[in-house]
């Protein structure tokens, strides 16, 4: 049956007009509508159409059991099926709109972000980078210790270094060609989006440089492998190669700096032992010698004491003499020794592609994403256009109080005083913030300019309705 044909049974007993039909069928007259729109009539209606003795029912079976107006279950799978297909075009539209959105993203408006690498070998013990000589001086009766004392020399300290900022500090220094501004400039003016050559020597700047430095440069441990890798994730891949590459720069040359450090306090006290003992060892000596000048046959027992004991004394200071000329020896070889005690396995290289960037998995979770969303949209759409009135009076209901609550939240004093006052009272925080790279006024960039423009206009929106509503009920 169709709406035609429920409108000349209608007809025949008296019914007319659209208003007429509802009341008649005990429904509203916009469902009445929807079904004059679809040409389609609920099973309930055309079940107390045909139930109902004084209208002709001359309806054909087909008609009766149309699969098109015959009922189905809420909640079942075929319900599920009816509205996909109902809502085909909703789904299909919406899906499209997140995968076009979401492919523009990702190739035009997200920012590359380029990842270079080194791959390095840090000793797994501190062992002594003195190799042969330990052995050597073992033969002069010096033992050398197999491992180094820790220290900043030591290489295990490597990832506590790339965050100290004694590391970062030098490392701003260094000039790295940058593609944005066209030309080589310290690493502190490229981070703080400065074309000028010239010395900062701000530290709010510095540190807001060091901050951003920290989140450029990593440094991962494979537990379980030997080796480690120096990376640097950058917008830029000649910038990110660069910036490795001075990473392990000033990484050995602080730890030559450390290395010499410690090895030019260790011979500075060995020369002053030595001083030392060579003046104790020239004492013994002359003992000795007006020892055996006075006595050239000690022949009684105290004299060959004497001599004994002076012999001891001469013996001592010359050992130890002897053992702080080869430990001298053995430091000045460890202070001019320059190679690297980190072995570099993989050089960084430029990298052609962005780290941060896969349409394809991009493409298929928003794709994924469309669907779901569009299937829920569209079950909305077909939960609204229901013709079951009791759930169509629920839905109105929602839509009556939605708007109702929202224009008396609006019409709360309360409400929106506490709103204003809040904003009024975070204002001076968000005028006080300063960009590390400011450009307008001298303190802020352009998405904390575009923030605070937005967030003045929503305090006025706000003081302005609290105004209002002060207003109105003084004039009452």
């Amino acid at each position: 049956m169709n709406f035609t044909d429920l409108e000349s049974i209608m007809y025949k007993k008296g019914v007319k007009s659209l208003a007429e039909i509802a009341r008649a069928l005990d429904t509203t007259p916009q469902a009445v509508s929807n079904w004059k729109a679809r040409n389609q009539i609920p099973y309930h209606i055309i079940a107390k159409v045909n139930n109902n003795k004084e209208i002709d029912t001359n309806i054909s079976q087909n008609e009766k059991t149309d699969s098109s107006i015959l009922p189905i279950q809420r909640g079942s799978f075929s319900d599920f099926l009816v509205i996909l297909a109902e809502q085909l075009k909703v789904i299909v539209l919406v899906t499209f709109i997140t995968v076009f959105l979401s492919f523009v993203y990702a190739r035009f408006i997200e920012k590359p972000v380029y990842y270079s690498w080194a791959t390095i070998l840090l000793p797994e013990n501190n062992i002594s980078n003195l190799g042969g000589l330990s052995s050597l001086a073992t033969q002069f009766g010096v033992n050398i210790p197999s491992s180094n004392e820790a220290d900043l020399s030591s290489p295990s300290l490597y990832p506590e270094l790339l965050r100290s900022r004694t590391f970062s500090e030098k490392l701003l220094k260094k000039e790295l060609y940058s593609k944005e501004f066209g030309k080589r400039l310290p690493l502190l003016n490229i981070l703080i989006n400065d074309s000028k050559n010239r010395i900062i020597e701000d530290e709010y700047l510095i540190s807001q440089a060091i901050s951003r430095l920290n989140n450029m440069i990593s440094f991962n441990s494979d537990p379980t492998s030997n080796f480690s890798t120096i990376g640097a994730s950058t917008s830029e891949p000649i910038f990110s190669k660069e910036l490795v590459e001075a990473a392990l720069s000033e990484l050995e040359n602080l730890n030559r700096y450390f290395k010499s450090q410690k090895t030019t306090e260790k011979i500075n006290f060995i020369n002053n032992r030595i001083n030392s003992v060579e003046n104790e060892l020239n004492v013994s000596e002359l003992r000795l010698k007006e020892f055996n000048e006075k006595n050239r046959q000690a022949s009684s027992p105290a004299l060959k004491l004497e001599l004994d004991r002076l012999t001891r004394e001469m013996d001592i200071q010359k050992g130890i003499f002897l053992t702080l000329k080869q430990q001298l020896e053995l430091a000045k070889i460890e202070e001019i020794q320059e190679a690297s005690i980190v072995q570099v396995l993989d050089m960084p290289q430029i990298p052609f592609s962005s780290s941060n960037r896969s349409l394809k998995i991009t493409i298929i979770f928003s794709g994924i994403f469309g669907v779901f969303f569009g299937i829920g949209i569209g079950s909305i759409r077909s939960y609204s256009n229901s013709s079951d009135i009791s759930e169509r009076k629920k839905l109105n209901r929602f839509k009556y109080l939605l708007r109702k609550k929202w224009k008396a939240m609006f019409n709360d004093s309360r409400f929106v005083g506490i709103i204003c006052s809040l904003l009024i009272l975070g204002l001076p925080f968000f005028l006080n913030y300063r960009s590390a790279s400011p450009i307008f006024l001298g303190r802020y960039s352009l998405k904390v300019m575009i923030m605070n423009i937005f967030y003045i206009i929503f305090l006025l929106f706000f003081a302005f309705v609290y105004y209002s509503i002060r207003k109105k009920s003084s004039n009452q």
